[in-house]
């Protein structure tokens, strides 16, 4: 208990201690002095200034972190400050070397009777411009078609294009990547009509090499020098498929360069060769007209005497094949040489007109009997004469006798009647006169045996004419 007692004695008297303590402290601080007031003061400036200075350091960290995360917008603008879009890279110094590489994406529309094709590519431009290095930022800048006019790039054209180029649909048909080291890719997107000069001679068995040529506009050899890219130069796609080429091969050239009045201009070019695919011509002509002879030496197989059929059939073999002459050169261009299907065509009118002549010399001696029939009508009315106009026509009549007994032998071949008849004439005389049936009879052997003959000559002349035609003209199909 007394221990209890004196511990609560202590800790009034400590209670009554610090009361008294904070009276003092406010007197006193009720009767401060200037001196005690301008230390006050001070001491909250400082603490002011410690405050700001702080806040101004925290704004200056914060602005420099901003600067350290450069954006490519700032960079590209940047170089902008300084650069003259109307000067090429090095200016007045060594030329700009330009490589050049193209993806051919599609080609189409390939025609022979204006000579052109339409070709859709990406042309693909590499030249370095010291003007674009930059060290701010570690990484490619990719631009699009808005800024082309701001900056430098190649003024390369295609020297065989014939038609305006084709606008892009989906819109963005460029691109424009710079590096840090000042190296420029320039892509674009082209869809063009080209000039594509073509030899026919050999047409439907050709080849033809169309080209894709370029070069500078307005820039010569002193400024600009175009290369190919000496990798993947030309690439194609594989799924390009053309109904009438196949595409079997390309090259590229790097010295086609143009000279002009106004200088020397820098050009790259490439061959994209292209063979012909025949089988739609083997459908459309050659077996066709093949069918159209085979057709007219069924004259052969018909009778003389049925002279209404073989004269039809005749005509309309020749007109069919006339007809598809016209057809085969109405796709073409108006040109002189003979081509390969010319040759072809004209040799099979050539067969059929054959075909058709022969009837007409078959039917001709098949008819020749008339005649005798009238030569022996005059011979009866000389007969009834008096004797010296009988002996004054003498002549005339020995030679109508000499007509009707005309004989001629297998072996004589397919001469013409008048002639044999004037070599065997004097041969005829002593023989005694035929009879019309017999006379009727010999001239249709003679007319049978030109018909029979024909049979055989005729497939085999056009057999032969096969053989020479497609062993020379495959020889030259590549």
């Amino acid at each position: 208990m007394d221990s209890l007692g004196l511990m609560w004695g202590v800790l009034l008297v400590s209670v009554l201690l610090s009361g008294r303590f904070q009276v003092d402290g406010r007197h006193h601080r009720g009767k401060r002095g200037p001196e005690d007031e301008d230390t006050n003061r001070l001491l909250v400036r400082d603490t002011r200034d410690d405050t700001d200075k702080a806040d101004a350091t925290n704004e200056i960290s914060k602005l420099s972190n901003r600067t350290t995360s450069v954006t490519p917008t700032m960079v590209f603008l940047n170089i902008l400050d300084n650069y003259d879009q109307r000067l090429r890279p090095n200016f007045k110094g060594p030329p700009v070397q330009v490589y050049c590489s193209a993806y051919i994406n599609s080609i189409s529309s390939i025609s022979e009777e204006s000579m052109d094709y339409t070709v859709m590519l990406f042309l693909r431009q590499r030249w370095n411009d010291p003007r674009f290095v930059y060290h701010d930022y570690n990484d490619s800048i990719t631009l699009y078609e808005k800024v082309l006019d701001k900056i430098w790039v190649p003024d390369i054209y295609f020297v065989n294009e014939k038609g305006a180029p084709f606008e892009s649909t989906s819109g963005h048909s460029t691109l424009l990547r710079i590096h840090p080291n000042g190296d420029v890719l320039y892509s674009a997107k082209k869809t063009i009509l080209l000039a594509c000069p073509m030899n026919f001679q050999l047409f439907p068995m050709d080849s033809q090499a169309c080209k894709i040529k370029m070069e500078s506009y307005g820039h010569t050899t002193k400024d600009i020098e175009i290369w190919w890219s000496k990798e993947d130069a030309v690439l194609i796609d594989q799924d390009i498929q053309l109904p009438d080429y196949d595409l079997v091969t390309w090259t590229t050239n790097n010295n086609c360069d143009s000279h002009h009045t106004t200088g020397t201009y820098s050009c790259i070019e490439t061959k994209l060769f292209l063979i012909r695919h025949i089988g739609y011509y083997l459908i459309q002509n050659y077996i066709p007209s093949i069918l159209i002879v085979i057709l007219s030496w069924l004259s052969f197989w018909i009778s003389p005497e049925i002279a209404p059929a073989r004269v039809a059939l005749g005509i309309t073999t020749v007109l069919t094949s006339t007809t598809l002459t016209v057809v085969s050169r109405s796709a073409m261009p108006k040109f002189s040489y003979v081509r390969a299907i010319d040759v072809w065509m004209m040799t099979c009118a050539l067969f059929i007109f054959s075909a058709l002549v022969e009837f007409a010399v078959v039917h001709f001696i098949f008819k020749r009997d008339k005649k005798f029939a009238i030569s022996r009508r005059a011979r009866e009315l000389s007969q009834r004469l008096p004797r010296k106009k009988k002996a004054t026509d003498k002549k005339d009549v020995t030679s109508e006798d000499a007509d009707d007994q005309v004989d001629f032998k297998p072996d004589k071949g397919m001469s013409s009647p008048e002639l044999d008849q004037d070599t065997v004439a004097a041969s005829e005389e002593a023989k005694p006169h035929r009879t019309p049936a017999e006379i009727k009879a010999l001239y249709m052997r003679r007319a049978r045996r030109i018909d029979y003959y024909s049979r055989l000559l005729f497939p085999l002349l056009f057999t032969v004419f096969n053989i020479l035609y497609w062993s020379v003209y495959l020889s030259w199909y590549h």
